[in-house]
């Protein structure tokens, strides 16, 4: 059984494990190592049984506990050359880093694993695609300002998606944002809107697909609620209204498992 637990969302810490059998991947690390632990154990996960460690990117609040907890554990972290290279966390003496390829899968425990481009102003960010030996895929893609055609292709035919959906437009564009930052966080390089997140939803949507998770919701440009019915509409209106949509929270862990 492939498991999710997304430890929390949003832009002062992210973390989630992966789990399928004895085979548990933490993606990112954006709370302090012991704060990831604590969150881990109120999930009913033990720390010490995380398999690796899967970053996208080297922003801190993916990766700020992730050399301490990657040592303290006694987990290798995986990440993209350009963000082993950009990251000094990650450079840590005592943290033991390895370079994932885009598009190469790799059997990690139990579960294949396969890492695609996403695009967001920092070096060679990453979303990760988990495939169970039974079949069951999850694709998770945050910190994306752009739905590319990678993107879309790697999360194509998953039952379980995980999708940024960073901020509402009209909440963006009205809020207490400078100019230049609210620019950085609707271009290319920023985050996906609730529109964009719908969109790319609709082009996703399959009868296999499962479950969506909005995940990176901003606590000053967005609202859960908001960024829920975006998904929940565009996945009615493709005929999916069996599909289960939760929106991840900063502060509560949130568990699914297919």
């Amino acid at each position: 059984m492939l498991k999710l637990t997304i430890l929390g969302s949003g832009s002062r810490g992210n973390a989630a494990v992966v789990s399928c059998g004895s085979t548990h991947l933490l993606l990112d690390c954006g709370f302090s190592a012991r704060e990831t632990a604590r969150r881990m154990r109120v999930a009913g996960l033990d720390a010490d049984a995380v398999t690796a460690l899967l970053v996208t990117h080297e922003h801190a609040d993916h990766v700020a506990g992730a050399a301490v907890f990657a040592r303290r554990h006694r987990v290798p972290v995986l990440a993209s050359a350009g963000t082993m290279r950009s990251s000094g966390l990650l450079r840590e003496r005592g943290c033991e880093c390895s370079a994932v390829r885009p598009g190469e899968p790799a059997r990690i425990g139990e579960m294949r694993v396969t890492s695609f481009r996403t695009s967001h102003d920092c070096s060679e960010p990453l979303g990760y695609l988990f495939e169970a030996p039974d079949g069951t895929r999850l694709g998770i893609a945050t910190d994306t300002g752009v739905a590319s055609a990678e993107v879309l292709d790697a999360l194509a035919g998953c039952h379980l998606v995980g999708l940024e959906v960073n901020h509402d437009l009209r909440m963006l564009e009205t809020g207490p944002y400078p100019l230049f930052l609210r620019r950085r966080i609707a271009s290319d390089r920023g985050h996906l809107s609730n529109d964009a997140a719908a969109d790319a939803l609709g082009r996703l949507a399959h009868e296999g697909l499962r479950a969506v998770f909005g995940m990176h919701v901003s606590q000053q440009n967005n609202l859960p609620a908001l960024a829920e019915r975006a998904l929940r509409e565009r996945l009615d209106a493709s005929g999916l209204a069996h599909v289960r949509v939760e929106v991840a929270s900063q502060d509560a862990p949130l568990t699914h498992a297919a």
